[in-house]
């Protein structure tokens, strides 16, 4: 073994390019590459690595698995319930996945989860490899304020530099609370609403034929960009003043990280499994109601969203890029005892 560690991420090709999962591999390399003490490959040879850290549990991955397990780290994005109101039929194969995705963890030598909530539900599913919790991380030096792409979006999308621009990144889908979003968007005709993102399975998507027509009958101050390439996605949030994410279930909010780097305020679900990554640094609602008198104080209080810029600041900075790296070396390390 070389004095550097030889360290192999792979993320198979099934995953797509438009989820968290995707971004939050890109993200891992990136941080990783940047350490002396690496020799970091994506998606390379399993025989020539040291450690192997998998974003991905696909056939690839479980066959590789055979021989190499005591090597293999895996990060643990999904859960059953990711699956319920994103895929067609998910109420009907969840018990297949709950299978698969406890057979894929326990093959490996360690799972690193996203969040306090998915160790919880990889226990209860039967995953008996040993767990660490590991959130996410935003690079800040990439996701921040930036007037000149804020004013070159606006333009491009026909946008007023006046305009109070609320924003959600992610994949348009029930569980991620499009209705609501839609109907907040109707009753503050007065803001503009948009949404950053697309479907990328097709007619796979939950309630294909009916989001089809919701998006069709969208309130005019309501504006979808498609998917976007994650490169560009900084200048998204940027463009934003605040962001709005109705979602029903998320096992870690990415989107809400990286919107909070760019000093976002954040407008949330009342889900449960927030404060324990996002502690106090959000707003909440449960309703369209809701929703829409919170981001209508933020559009006429500035002293109120200015408060709340804080607390995504605040927010942004327990999750930087570097602090998550240090973690990663140190399981890597850890697998070589």
């Amino acid at each position: 073994m070389s004095t550097k560690i030889n360290v192999n991420v792979i993320a198979e090709n099934f995953i797509g390019q438009a989820n968290g999962v995707y971004t939050a591999f890109l993200e891992t390399v990136e941080g990783l590459k940047q350490r002396p003490d690496l020799n970091v490959s994506v998606n390379g040879s399993w025989k020539n690595a040291d450690c192997v850290h998998a974003h991905s549990i696909g056939m690839g991955y479980l066959l590789q698995t055979l021989r190499y397990k005591k090597k293999c780290i895996v990060t643990a994005h999904v859960v059953p319930d990711s699956f319920m109101g994103s895929l067609v039929f998910s109420e009907w194969w969840r018990p297949i996945a709950k299978w698969y995705l406890r057979l894929c963890f326990n093959r490996a030598s360690l799972v690193i989860a996203v969040s306090p909530t998915v160790k919880v539900e990889l226990e209860k599913i039967g995953v008996t490899t040993p767990i660490h919790v590991l959130c996410n991380a935003v690079n800040r030096s990439k996701f921040k304020p930036d007037f000149e792409t804020r004013i070159a979006l606006r333009t491009r999308y026909k946008l007023q530099q006046s305009d109070f621009v609320v924003v959600c990144v992610g994949q348009v889908q029930p569980r991620k609370g499009i209705y609501d979003f839609l109907e907040t968007a109707r009753k503050l005709p007065q803001v503009q609403f948009v949404w950053v993102g697309g479907r990328p399975f097709g007619r796979l998507t939950a309630d294909y034929e009916k989001l089809s027509k919701a998006v069709e009958n969208a309130p005019s101050n309501v504006l979808f960009t498609g998917i976007v390439d994650f490169n560009d996605m900084p200048g998204y949030y940027a463009m934003a003043d605040v962001f709005f994410m109705p979602s029903y279930q998320e096992n870690f909010a990415f989107a809400t990280i990286e919107a909070s780097s760019v000093r976002l305020p954040l407008v949330l679900r009342d889900n449960p499994e927030y404060p324990d990554t996002l502690f106090t640094h959000y707003l909440k609602g449960k309703t369209a109601d809701d929703f829409a008198k919170v981001i209508h104080q933020l559009h006429t209080d500035q002293a109120y969203f200015s408060q709340w810029q804080t607390q995504s600041d605040s927010l942004a900075s327990k999750y930087q890029l570097t602090a998550h790296v240090d973690q990663l070396v140190a399981f890597y390390k850890s697998r070589l005892k």
